[in-house]
């Protein structure tokens, strides 16, 4: 994956790609486009009109790369949509890790964002649990702890990802401490 903004002609191949319905020219497209944020207000539109699952996940997963906080509700609000797929609801919840240090912990979209992962904890697909607790290890937040422990107890294999819900809730445990560090270094 390149690290620079596509060329226009790129970007115009990656947006019809993302759409056509090829699961590798899918992934090569959100790769692109996750490089390129003036694409955020067409990804959200086809994001709005999209209903295959593997669509939805590609967009997001390009969207979660752009960094905006403006999309922080629909993240929230895809990850506690029970309607969604769970690689979607996943995808969702990754973006919420991968954004939190620009929340303050002590701000409604922090809490409401945490209330939502914690409700994922109990979801009873893997991903979405594996993705939860992902997240929140990112939130830097200590008080969150005690959540991941429990969550070392779900030996769950997660089909797609690299080892259990459990493994990840270790992993993410040490990732919270690291993310802490970070929000008092920044003051947030």
């Amino acid at each position: 994956m390149s690290d620079t903004q596509p060329t226009p002609e790129e970007r115009d191949a990656a947006l019809k790609d993302i759409l056509a319905g090829d699961p590798i020219a899918m992934v090569k497209a959100s790769k692109l486009l996750c490089y390129d944020k003036s694409t955020t207000s067409t990804l959200l539109r086809f994001l709005e009109a999209e209903t295959r699952v593997e669509t939805r996940h590609a967009l997001l997963y390009a969207l979660t790369w752009h960094g905006h906080l403006a999309q922080w509700d629909l993240m929230v609000g895809i990850l506690k949509n029970v309607q969604e797929a769970p690689l979607v609801r996943g995808q969702a919840a990754e973006y919420l890790a991968y954004n939190f240090l620009g929340v303050r912990t002590d701000s409604t979209e922090f809490k409401v964002a945490v209330d939502a992962l914690l409700e994922a904890l109990k979801d009873p697909s893997p991903e979405v649990r594996y993705c939860a607790v992902h997240a929140l290890g990112n939130t830097g937040h200590p008080p969150l702890l005690p959540v991941l422990q429990e969550m070392r107890q779900d030996p769950t294999p997660v089909p797609g990802w690299a080892g259990t819900v459990s493994s990840q809730a270790s992993e993410s445990m040490e990732w919270l401490e690291r993310m802490h560090e970070n929000r008092l270094k920044n003051g947030s």
